[in-house]
């Protein structure tokens, strides 16, 4: 795979110390038939919410894969899909790392423009609600208007 352009406005969001910060990007490619290209996003930090709009003058196979994953004979994308005309999705970064969105066209017609927006934002810090406890073995809710069991 050809790697065609690294994003470095991505790496703003590693360093931030803000607890919500956003950094994004518009990418214009080629993809010649039978052919791929990548877009790599470097230093995505973990937890980080990645949205990804994508517009195509035909099909292409679409997919965001970490660093570690693109290296592996059988890769595992956060995302994977076709897109035809245009298409939007959203991932959760699982760890930090660099990854890449793959636009494959190794089955294609013929070569395929496609403009992509990609935009990054770190997620506020939120604490974790504490799982809910057991009484007896069963959950101990609470409900509204309802009186608690005896």
């Amino acid at each position: 795979m050809q790697r065609v352009l690294a994003l470095g406005c991505a790496a703003l969001l590693a360093c931030a110390a803000l607890p919500c910060v956003a950094a994004g990007a518009q990418v214009s490619i080629e993809v010649p038939q039978g052919k791929t290209k990548t877009v790599r996003l470097r230093q995505l930090p973990r937890g980080a919410v990645v949205g990804v709009a994508i517009s195509v003058s035909g099909k292409l196979l679409i997919a965001l894969v970490s660093a570690a994953q693109l290296k592996s004979p059988k890769p595992e994308p956060l995302f994977r899909g076709a897109v035809d005309s245009k298409m939007s999705f959203k991932v959760v970064i699982p760890e930090a790392s660099d990854y890449y969105l793959v636009l494959d066209n190794r089955r294609g017609a013929g070569p395929v423009k496609a403009t992509a927006t990609i935009r990054a934002e770190r997620g506020a810090a939120r604490p974790s609600e504490p799982p809910p406890s057991k009484k007896g073995g069963k959950l101990n809710e609470a409900r509204a208007g309802a009186a608690p069991a005896a």
